[in-house]
């Protein structure tokens, strides 16, 4: 290439790099060479030079291959395409030893930092993944407080859920929940129970069900059957909160085989804003969105913040809203 265009190769380094040094005829002859032969600069062997590089990593267990939860991977996306900087991919599916793979690969290409995100909100316990670089923690925290977390706001959302309904009136409210061991039920959970004391509305556990069964994994959704258990009763909820969108499908179902007419008969209110089902039902779905999106864009923005080499200090999770998004599922009553 330098030799066609009649120049060293440190000039052509020079104009490969954006030094505004050269000549600009100079810089013309070599992007002309540049043109014809095609040329794509190797930017693997810059990043080896300068020890570091433009590539973000993001670990997943399966987010990347998750239809609602993608967004976190958008999100991150779309933070770090600003900024001129890309992300490298690496889908664990919880494989331990494939982890430490990818460990292994994020350090030869010197990533800046690495995000590591989970399908669902819950603890994790990294070990010691001999990173020497800034990690981020997404969906998910370490009880250690080793790493920075963002999260998103699961009490908040379960307090918007039972509020809404509340200040539609209603007074017997059902609730099919996620399963009971992950930790967005517990909170989502605590959320339902400071906006009823709020509403000085008595909580009536016995009109909450669990809309899953089995182990995280393997679990089957049973909120069909809970909800036929909790519509069939003589004093009937007229609303029901549900642990996610793909309960919200199941109630609206055991609803219309009882002859029941959402909002007429029934409020339904959903959680995740998975648009699929959410504008796909009729009436569409009121419901709270998980703020994925948001939480990959906002754990770049974090990263940005902090310094390369990991600090001995303890990180409080950082959280983030959930929207409620009002459609046309619940309605007010008397």
């Amino acid at each position: 290439m330098a030799r066609m265009a009649g120049v060293s190769a440190k000039t052509v380094s020079r104009v490969v790099n954006d030094d505004p040094a050269v000549h600009s005829e100079t810089r013309d002859a070599i992007l002309a060479v540049i043109r014809q032969l095609d040329y794509v600069p190797d930017h693997a062997a810059r990043m080896m030079r300068a020890g570091t590089s433009s590539v973000v990593g993001l670990m997943t267990d399966v987010v990347a291959t998750t239809p609602y939860s993608v967004d976190i991977v958008r999100g991150a996306q779309d933070a770090l395409r600003r900024d001129g900087r890309t992300l490298l991919i690496a889908n664990t599916e919880g494989d331990r030893v494939l982890e430490r793979e990818y460990w292994r690969m994020f350090r030869a290409h010197k990533v800046s930092g690495v995000i590591y995100a989970t399908m669902y909100h819950r603890p994790l316990d990294l070990g010691e993944p001999e990173f020497a670089r800034t990690i981020v923690l997404a969906n998910c925290f370490s009880p250690k407080g080793d790493c920075p977390a963002i999260v998103p706001d699961d009490e908040l959302g379960g307090y918007a859920q039972a509020a809404h309904l509340l200040r539609l009136g209603h007074r017997r409210i059902g609730i099919v929940s996620l399963n009971p061991v992950l930790r967005a039920s517990v909170l989502r959970g605590a959320g339902f129970r400071t906006a009823f004391a709020e509403f000085d509305v008595p909580f009536e556990p016995d009109l909450e069900r669990p809309g899953f069964t089995g182990p995280i994994g393997e679990e089957m959704i049973v909120a069909y059957e809970a909800a036929l258990d909790l519509l069939r009763r003589p004093n009937r909820p007229t609303a029901i909160i549900c642990g996610n969108d793909k309960i919200a499908m199941q109630v609206y179902g055991a609803a219309a085989s009882l002859g029941l007419s959402i909002p007429q008969d029934l409020s339904v209110m959903g959680f995740d804003d998975m648009t699929v089902i959410a504008e796909t039902l009729r009436p569409a779905l009121t419901t709270v969105g998980l703020p994925y999106f948001e939480i990959g864009r906002r754990s770049v923005e974090i990263m940005a913040g902090l310094p390369a080499a990991p600090q001995a200090e303890r990180h409080q999770p950082i959280l983030v809203p959930c929207p409620l998004v009002e459609r046309d599922s619940c309605r007010a009553i008397a």
